[in-house]
């Protein structure tokens, strides 16, 4: 008797470790996919920066190429700032962000930043290990949710969802280390006038909110009412007065 307990311990001992690897092999294959229409390799969104409704400068968010992250095929995307030249007089811009987004699923594996304005200097860097949950930034853990988007990745993950008035989306996302919830409303449709032409464009009311408080000022966004939901303008309210981006140009 002892011994055939023995045998059935010993089966049932290899079923869970041979189950169990299973399941991880599963996990690790079963990545959420999001239909992607709104844009691919090759897009170039040029902005005119106005601040207090004077151009400043200029920005661009540019989908460069398909690079390997973590195994898997990534969109390598970057939104570049400069000021212009009468502005660097008095206080010189020269920002860019990074940003790794997976391909399949539309989440962030990688941003860096490298922001520049006046005397100041950051370089920063954050690794999403996805499958851990996990993001390290600057030598620290933090805990992660599924899925998370960086600041200029939950722009292109907003483009991929199917918005009408009235909706209201919750994004997970995570920056300079800190988890926030942000929430996007769609207030209505209103036609928007930019140098690079007239839109139909889904005005969205974007809440970056931590621990349940804003974080921050809330922004505007509008999105062209089509497939490629492009942000024909955006409009940030700070201590600083109104920040504006505006659609100069748009290449696909």
């Amino acid at each position: 008797m002892a011994k055939k307990n023995r045998i059935v311990y010993v089966m049932l001992a290899l079923f869970f470790v041979l189950y169990g690897s299973s399941i991880d092999c599963l996990a690790n294959s079963l990545w959420r996919e999001v239909e992607n229409r709104a844009f691919q390799v090759g897009e170039k969104l040029t902005y005119i920066v106005k601040w207090k409704g004077v151009a400043g400068g200029s920005a661009v968010m540019q989908v460069k190429k398909i690079v390997k992250i973590s195994g898997r095929d990534a969109y390598y995307v970057t939104l570049s700032t400069r000021s212009s030249k009468f502005f660097d007089l008095f206080y010189k811009v020269r920002d860019l962000i990074e940003s790794y987004i997976d391909k399949q699923g539309i989440f962030t594996w990688k941003q860096r930043k490298k922001l520049r304005g006046g005397k100041y200097r950051s370089n920063k860097e954050t690794i999403y290990d996805q499958q851990k949950r996990q993001a390290l930034h600057e030598n620290k853990k933090i805990d992660i949710p599924v899925y998370v988007q960086d600041s200029l990745s939950s722009v292109y993950y907003l483009r991929t969802q199917e918005l009408t008035e009235g909706d209201s989306l919750i994004i997970d996302a995570n920056d300079d280390g800190k988890n926030y919830s942000v929430e996007v409303k769609v207030i209505g449709v209103e036609k928007v006038t930019t140098p690079s032409g007239k839109y139909k464009a889904l005005k969205t009311e974007v809440v970056w909110k931590r621990e349940g408080k804003v974080h921050m000022e809330s922004s505007q966004m509008w999105l062209s009412n089509d497939e490629r939901k492009i942000p024909v303008k955006i409009e940030k309210q700070s201590k600083m007065g109104t920040i504006t981006m505006v659609l100069k140009k748009a290449k696909f």
